[in-house]
């Protein structure tokens, strides 16, 4: 709707002179009747053409046919120069650059060289030349600047669509980070649940109680999520890794060097645990896993590295583990840091790099 309503500004700005420009040809007829009616009959096949070259855009048919009736109509006697000025009004709805100011150049030199001939050069030959002149450039201007509003118009809906889709990507990375690893949490604790129940209650009790208390922390990711206000920290994330592995039977160890850990290095550290501890829990069938967490030239490197299977693979087959590596790539490179992933015959390494400062 709002792209129609550009066209018909456009057109309106340009075809609204066209019958003020027309009529003082038919204000200056002269000759006998039949002249008359031939000159009337001038006017109008002009003023068609000129129409239909504003609305159908056909340049190369139209414009030599507009040209050559207002070239035949300007040499019809006095009065009839101003005809010169549905060129100049005409030509910046259909032609751009070089062409739109040899077209008004045309204009103007026309009016000029009709006026000197037909009537001389008088007092209001200046007013009549420049009228011309101003008339191309002001419709150029106005037509130009409809132009640039409209695109102003498709960059802001555009704009807007990319928001709303950079908010989705973000709210479905958030999920998955939150989600994946806390279910995998809590599907390992349910099958400990299930092998401890009939030869140790308590154990089986014990791992129910840390059920409940990873789902409560889970509906409280989700709604942080929702307000944006989610924070990891890097420790904690750690440490649940390390108790979430351990439960499901990966020997699990943590070396962590730096003593401290800035506050945004730390969250975006904090994601790639959480998803290296989901992805060993969900893909790996490893038998151990270690975190690594060290400073080497200016940088924090975190390597997750298991001897499980190596490559992903999972119910989705291979790549299944590409969603959650796509989300922590977008994470770290938006601290200026990087993944690299290395999956082997030995198991699979996953590695961080972000700035320590």
């Amino acid at each position: 709707m709002s792209s129609l309503w550009c066209h018909l500004q456009r057109h309106g700005v340009v075809l609204v002179w066209l019958p003020v420009l027309l009529l003082f040809p038919l204000l200056n007829l002269s000759g006998d009747v039949l002249v008359a009616v031939g000159q009337v009959a001038l006017v109008l096949a002009l003023g068609a053409a000129a129409v239909a070259l504003v609305i159908t855009g056909r340049v190369r048919v139209l414009l030599p046919v507009l040209v050559a009736l207002i070239v035949l109509a300007a040499i019809q006697g006095e009065g009839w120069q101003t005809i010169w000025g549905v060129l100049a009004i005409v030509s910046p709805a259909v032609l751009h650059g070089w062409r739109l100011v040899l077209a008004i150049g045309a204009a103007t030199v026309g009016v000029a060289v009709s006026i000197a001939v037909i009537e001389g050069i008088g007092d209001a030959y200046l007013i009549s030349v420049g009228g011309v002149l101003l008339s191309g450039v002001t419709t150029t201007s106005f037509l130009r600047l409809i132009e640039a509003v409209e695109q102003l118009r498709r960059t802001r809906e555009e704009l807007a669509r990319v928001a709303v889709a950079e908010e989705r990507a973000r709210m479905s990375r958030d999920l998955h980070d939150l989600l994946g690893h806390t279910l995998s949490v809590m599907v390992v604790k349910a099958q400990a649940v299930r092998r401890l129940a009939p030869r140790d209650p308590e154990a089986a009790a014990a791992h129910a109680a840390d059920i409940e208390e990873v789902g409560r922390a889970a509906l409280t990711d989700v709604r942080a999520a929702v307000d944006q206000m989610k924070t990891l920290s890097l420790a904690e994330e750690l440490d649940g890794a390390r108790r979430a592995l351990d439960a499901a039977g990966i020997r699990t160890s943590v070396s962590a060097a730096p003593s401290e850990v800035p506050d945004i290095a730390g969250q975006a550290l904090a994601w790639v645990v959480r998803e290296g501890a989901t992805n060993v829990l969900r893909h790996s069938g490893a038998a151990t896993c270690r975190f690594e967490l060290t400073e080497d030239g200016g940088e924090l490197r975190l390597a997750v590295v298991d001897d499980g299977i190596g490559g992903p693979v999972g119910p989705g087959g291979p790549g299944e583990r590409s969603g959650g590596l796509d989300g922590l790539r977008q994470r770290l490179r938006a601290v200026d840091g990087r993944l690299d992933v290395r999956p082997g015959d030995d198991g699979f390494r996953l590695e961080a790099r972000v700035p320590a400062s």
